[in-house]
């Protein structure tokens, strides 16, 4: 039992002997409360979770977890606890990547915008933020979108995006914006014009929303390469016979770098193409498109083009637009 012991208490030192960046290795491996929990194997353990280049936390996971109800608030409160002690007190150079999802259970009272600013400080590369609260959409601090080392931002759901004047991202290359709410047009316009390397951008908005403001969605990005905008429900689109309203709202697309677009839009907006000289593959999938002649230069030069939507206006498509390959 002693030879047990001792031998136990050897790997145990030959592992806390290891240099840093091998420790920080294997606690990259397990979830970030279970990295917390180690300051207390010993001394050299106390600190190595606080210069993690990567955190995530999930209170989604927790959710799932079968406990009672007292049980349950008394583990989601331990894990912010430990998430916010984390974020207070992480002394990494780089924070290469932070993931957040906060679910429904999450308490209305955590200052979410404090974890953000401090990631902006530790000079985060990634930055995934979900927020599914029961509580209102809340704006992030304003040093978010000045943040020069951020080069792929997810934003999504109770998030309230309001962009200063002062914006600039100079490193952005990857945006995704998954139903947040936009303050105005110009707000939205603005920030589109202060990422100049923005290379990706996917879009998702649920236009049953009544917060969603935005009466021309205009993505004016020179250069863009990469777009994917959803707009409505995809699961229960418009049948053929359901009749397409007029919203007096549009999407407009100037993106003469752009390579790739796919559109799936059934609220019944109308759309504007223009200066879309390097198409070479899109994919429309709408019950409308009524607009067609005016994005006809726009789309002429796409090399490959898979549309679904009424057969008068795939007809009319497939008659104004020399297509080498329709359906890929």
């Amino acid at each position: 039992m002693a030879d047990d012991k001792i031998e136990e208490t050897v790997c145990e030192n030959k592992i806390s002997a290891l240099p840093d960046d091998l420790l920080v290795r294997i606690l990259l491996h397990v979830p970030v409360k279970v990295a917390i929990a180690t300051m207390i194997l010993s001394k050299r353990w106390r600190f190595i979770w606080t210069i993690l280049p990567n955190l995530v936390y999930d209170s989604f996971s927790d959710e799932n977890e079968d406990d009672d109800d007292d049980d349950d608030d008394e583990r989601k409160k331990t894990s912010w606890c430990l998430f916010d002690k984390s974020m207070e007190l992480h002394k990494a150079p780089v924070l290469k990547t932070l993931l957040i999802k906060l679910g429904p259970g999450c308490h209305s009272d955590i200052d979410v915008g404090k974890w953000i600013a401090k990631s902006v400080d530790c000079r985060v590369v990634v930055l995934k933020f979900k927020l599914s609260w029961s509580k209102g959409p809340t704006k992030l601090p304003k040093s978010l979108y000045s943040c020069e080392t951020l080069k792929e931002l997810t934003l999504s759901h109770k998030i309230f995006l309001d962009f200063p004047s002062s914006s600039f991202l100079p490193s952005l290359v990857i945006l995704e914006l998954i139903y947040v709410v936009y303050k105005d047009n110009a707000s939205l316009d603005s920030f589109f014009s202060h990422c100049p390397v923005l290379n990706c951008l996917t879009v998702k908005r649920n236009r049953r929303n009544m917060d969603d403001n935005i009466t021309k969605f205009s993505v004016k990005i020179p250069s863009l390469q990469a777009l994917l905008y959803v707009s409505d429900d995809i699961i229960s689109p418009l049948r053929d016979g359901d009749e397409v309203v007029d919203t007096n709202k549009c999407l407009a697309l100037d993106t003469p770098a752009l390579l790739y677009f796919s559109i799936t839009e059934y609220s019944g907006d109308s759309f504007l193409f223009e200066n879309m000289p390097c198409l070479e593959d899109a994919s429309i999938d709408v019950k409308s498109f009524s607009d067609i002649d005016k994005s006809k230069t726009s789309l002429s030069a796409v090399q490959s083009l898979e549309m679904h939507t009424t057969d008068q206006v795939h007809n009319q498509v497939l008659s104004t637009y020399k297509v080498r390959n329709i359906s890929k």
